[in-house]
């Protein structure tokens, strides 16, 4: 059975919105980036495959799910929104507010473009939605905590991944094994944020 066979149908089987959900799984086994009662923000997060891992993991945490298209699922908060957006961004502060969420312990980025087929447009579209994700993190994140933003290969990886560094005590570009057999994605994972004006 081909890889990506075997994840879809788990998915199916175990009751998971993607076979994402274990790229999520293979990554905090890994590099240890969940804890009970921890607040997580999912950015691009249709059909919620993530949010599921996040809730799971985070138990009596929050889980706030962002996304142009909506993703509904128990114990899940949601915004509909376009994260390039500022008014997206004074949404998400508004739901910390009431949810009493100072920073958010983890924020992730599945977010992808629209894959045109062509390999260095793709790419560099991917590098545009991860600089995103950071810029939201560098506000959002609190200090100590960590980010996972999915990439895809391309020259301007190890460009992202030197900016990224100052920010945090440890990053590392993975590819878990629940990612399908010649994909091209790719995920940094950075902890232990030192701050905004690092």
């Amino acid at each position: 059975m081909k890889r990506q066979d075997y994840y879809y149908r788990r998915a199916k089987r175990e009751g998971y919105r993607s076979r994402a959900s274990y790229k999520l799984k293979y990554i905090d086994e890994k590099f240890y980036i969940f804890k009970k009662g921890m607040n997580v923000l999912d950015l691009g997060a249709s059909p919620g495959g993530w949010s599921q891992v996040a809730r799971e993991l985070t138990y009596g945490g929050n889980v706030l799910s962002v996304d142009l298209k909506p993703v509904r699922l128990e114990g899940v908060k949601f915004i509909k929104g376009d994260v390039f957006r500022d008014e997206t961004v004074d949404r998400i502060r508004e739901k910390m507010r009431e949810l009493d969420i100072e920073k958010f312990d983890v924020i992730l980025s599945d977010m992808s473009p629209k894959i045109s087929g062509v390999r260095e447009v793709d790419h560099m579209q991917s590098m545009e939605l991860a600089r995103r994700a950071f810029q939201i993190s560098r506000d959002l994140l609190r200090e100590g905590g960590s980010i996972v933003i999915k990439l895809f290969y391309g020259q301007e990886i190890n460009n992202l991944k030197r900016e990224l560094d100052p920010y945090f005590d440890f990053c590392k570009l993975y590819t878990p094994p629940a990612s399908r057999e010649g994909s091209r994605e790719v995920y940094l994972v950075c902890k232990r944020f030192k701050g905004s004006s690092s």
